[in-house]
């Protein structure tokens, strides 16, 4: 029986018009320069996106090198375009039947808790979350900047089952993406994919968030 539940935040309680990803690749284009790079590039910029997940280096530095490597070598068209990427992911769109959904698990005594990457301040987070309406039902929050590690690892998803004092065994993730998914059931949780990608695998799927409500595992929490 499950005594907790454990959720990401971005695609799963809100969204952004576009990923911030293909907003960047068209800001990049819009001002005359590649979306392209080689491979070797590309794993610097995917390095560097772990690091910053990680917090070892700050939300506006990796966006910086980013588009460095995109071949934006003037630092202050850098520091305009890096300005116009953080407003735009400080703007969410909320995913309909969050707060339902949160205030329901709630109510059937479930334990809810946050596991989340992130490059931005765990603030910000947190103002996404109040503003889309599920902050007040979080009991717990595992954040890899804080953390220093990020999903997949095993040891965020066991940071928020510890803070909440429970077990993987009853525990469980809900969450959008194949990764974490897989993240999730090697920490021994069990998975429940909801918004989620094509390839995303897990053990039960809700066709939307007030859809989770009809999770078999979440009728009731065990006592």
């Amino acid at each position: 029986m499950i005594k907790g539940i454990f959720f990401d935040a971005a695609d799963v309680f809100y969204r952004r018009p576009q990923r911030t990803d293909e907003y960047v690749a068209n800001l990049l284009q819009a001002n005359g320069f590649t979306t392209e790079l080689a491979s070797d590039a590309l794993d610097q910029r995917q390095a560097l996106r772990g690091q910053a997940n990680r917090g070892n280096v700050s939300h506006t530095t990796y966006w910086d090198r980013h588009l460095l490597l995109h071949g934006v070598t003037n630092p202050n068209q850098r520091e305009t375009l890096v300005n116009q990427i953080v407003d735009y992911s400080n703007h969410v769109i909320t995913i309909p039947g969050g707060r339902e959904a949160m205030a329901g698990l709630k109510q059937r005594g479930f334990i809810l808790g946050i596991v989340t990457d992130t490059m931005y301040p765990l603030e910000w987070k947190m103002r996404w979350l109040i503003q889309v309406g599920v902050a007040e039902f979080v009991d717990v929050v595992a954040c890899s900047t804080v953390l220093g590690v990020h999903k997949p690892d095993p040891v965020i998803y066991l940071d928020a089952i510890n803070q909440a004092k429970l077990t993987p065994t009853v525990s469980a993730f809900v969450g959008h993406d194949k990764c974490e998914l897989e993240g999730a059931c090697k920490a021994g949780l069990a998975t429940v994919a909801v918004n989620y990608d094509a390839d995303a695998k897990a053990d039960y799927y809700a066709q939307s968030l007030i859809d989770l409500l009809n999770v078999p595992i979440f009728q009731t929490a065990s006592t």
